[in-house]
This record gives structure tokens, sequence and C-alpha cells, in this order.
């Protein structure tokens, strides 16, 4: 009787095991879900791809596709660790259907990382590879785009103000708002790198107007930013006043500390403007902060305008900090031939 109840167990037991593993068509409906959230909420994104039990037994397709959608939702939320090591395991299936099939892409968050890591000739080089293999005019646009913020990194603003004014015509052709909205913030980055404070004020405002009107919270957020900064720079008490607290709700909501990191030194400025003394664990926690801030770009607009405001002293910034990419499956993209 007793070795009965044990067979019995035993077999409840190894069918529900069998029955608690998802089936393919269940981890499909699951990658779809996370496609779907990628625009509106990339952090939820990255939550479902985390949840999913069995990617190591995924059908190679499918485990490509999770690369694929983890690099996406990394790119906005600037998840780099989890970006390399997709990118990483995505060139390891470099001649499977798939990949070929997602290669732009693949490539174009490659540039994006690479960018971020400070391979600014590495960057440009993939996303060229990826202008080389563009099925449309929407990824070329993307791509275009993000050759442009490569320029801007490099110190090229001409170059870079021309890669957006193609952009530009594009975004317009196709009616991207999105895409026209990023372009505006990029402009306006590139308006306060130059310090011309009037050109980055229309810029930033008409993005972040493009961003509320498609829901877009990562640009939402970063056109906000941006235009926090603007106004800090010009002591405008009032603007920023009201802008601050929508921003910062949503950055607090956000899984980005760059974001995060950038808009702490903006508002500890401000209230140092409004006359608040900055005490020593601030002083402290801003040093902190400037190692987390997206970008060598970043550190040197905080470096130059922030810093001075709060007495605070930052490490100084080499002209560039570029160094070659040396990884073996980057070859692949040296070669550019698939």
């Amino acid at each position: 009787m007793i070795g009965k109840a044990v067979l019995f167990t035993i077999g409840l037991f190894i069918s529900f095991t069998l029955e608690a593993k998802p089936s393919v068509e269940q981890q499909m409906e699951r990658l779809q879900e996370v496609e779907d959230y990628l625009t509106v909420k990339p952090s939820h994104s990255l939550y479902l791809l985390k949840t999913m039990p069995d990617i190591d037994a995924l059908p190679s397709a499918l485990k490509i596709r999770w690369h694929v959608l983890r690099v996406r939702a990394s790119v906005p939320t600037n998840q780099l660790l989890l970006l390399e090591q997709s990118l990483e395991t995505l060139f390891t299936h470099s001649t499977h259907p798939y990949f070929t099939n997602k290669l732009t892409s693949i490539l174009s968050a490659l540039g994006i990382w690479l960018r971020r890591k400070g391979h600014l000739s590495e960057a440009d080089m993939s996303l060229q590879c990826a202008l080389k293999y563009a099925e449309n005019a929407s990824q070329r646009l993307t791509l275009i785009n993000s050759r442009a913020l490569v320029a801007r990194h490099m110190g090229a603003y001409q170059k870079a103000i021309g890669f957006y004014q193609q952009a530009a015509l594009l975004a317009k052709k196709q009616r991207n708002v999105s895409m026209a909205a990023t372009i505006n913030n990029n402009l306006g980055a590139i308006a306060l790198d130059l310090t011309h404070y009037n050109e980055a004020d229309g810029y930033l405002r008409a993005a972040l107007e493009g961003y509320q009107r498609v829901d877009k919270r990562s640009g939402h957020i970063t056109a906000g930013t941006n235009l926090l900064f603007l106004f800090v720079l010009r002591g405008e008490s009032v603007n920023y006043a009201r802008l601050y607290s929508p921003i910062k709700a949503l950055t607090d909501a956000f899984p980005n500390q760059a974001k995060k990191a950038f808009l702490q030194w903006i508002n500890i400025t401000y209230l140092t403007q409004q006359g608040q003394k900055l005490s020593a664990q601030e002083r402290t926690q801003l040093q902190a902060l400037f190692e987390h801030l997206e970008s060598d770009q970043v550190r040197r607009l905080v470096a130059t305008h922030l810093a001075p405001k709060v007495k605070v002293t930052v490490p100084a910034l080499t002209e560039q900090r570029t160094q070659p990419f040396h990884a073996k499956w980057f070859e692949q993209v040296r070669l550019c031939d698939w």
C-alpha cells in the first residue's frame, strides 16, 4: 500500500512538473507581451524577460529573439551590462537565419552600446554596417540619428547637425512623431553644448511635446531633464518649479541610474541657487553621482556648468577617453559581410 502511495505521489510530481513547464506557444506569447511593452515601459519588458523560465531550453530562434528583446529593452533603460551580455550571446549565433533577419536591430544596439562605453570609432563602424543592411526607411532614420549622436560625442558638431537634418526630413516624410522628438532633443543637446540657449529652448520644448504625444517615457524624461538643466543655467526658477515634479515622478519610476544621477545634480544646483546650503553629505553624494552619469559628454556639461555653481570638485576629464574595442566577435562587424 505504501509503495503504491509513493508511486502515485511520484506520478503526480512528474505530471505537475510537465504541466508547469511552459510550452513553446506560451513562451512565444510571453515574448510577444515583452515586445508590446518595449516602447511604453521597457522596464516591464526586462521584468518579463527576467521571470521567463527555462531560457536555455528554448529553441535557438526563440533564444535569439529573447536576447534581441533584452537588447532593445536595455537601451532606453541604460542597462549596459545586460546589453553587453546579450550582444555577446547573440554573436555566437551569427550564422543563424533569425540572427541575420534581426541583423540591423542588433548592429544598431551594438552601436549605441559602443558609444556609451566610449568606443566611438567602432560605434560608427557598427552603425554604418547596419545601414548597409537596413531594410526600410524607418531603420535608416534610426541609424542616421545614431550616427549623429556618435559625431556629437566626437565633437564633430557640423557633421552631427548634417545627419540630423537628413533624419528630420525622413521623420517628416514618415510622419514619425517619436523620432522627430528624438531629433529635436538631440539638436537641443548640441545647442546646449554650444551654449546656444535660445535654440536649445525651442528644440527641447518641441521634443518634450512630441514625446508626450506618443507617451514615450524614456524620451519624456530625457527631454524634460535637459529642459530643467537649461532652466538652471538661465536661472528660470518659475519654469523649473513647474516642470520638476512631473519629471521627478517619471524618473523615480524608471530604472535608469544615469538619468536619476543627472536629475539629482540639476536639482541640488537649483536648490543652491534658491539659497539652500549644501551639506558635506550632499557634496559627497554629488561626487559619487558624477561617476553614474551616462557619458563623458554629460559629465563634461556637469563639470563645466553645475559643479562650479555648487562648488563641488569633480574628476578632471581628458579630451577624449576613446579606446579601441578588441572583442574577437567584433571582427564580423569590421568585415560587415553577412
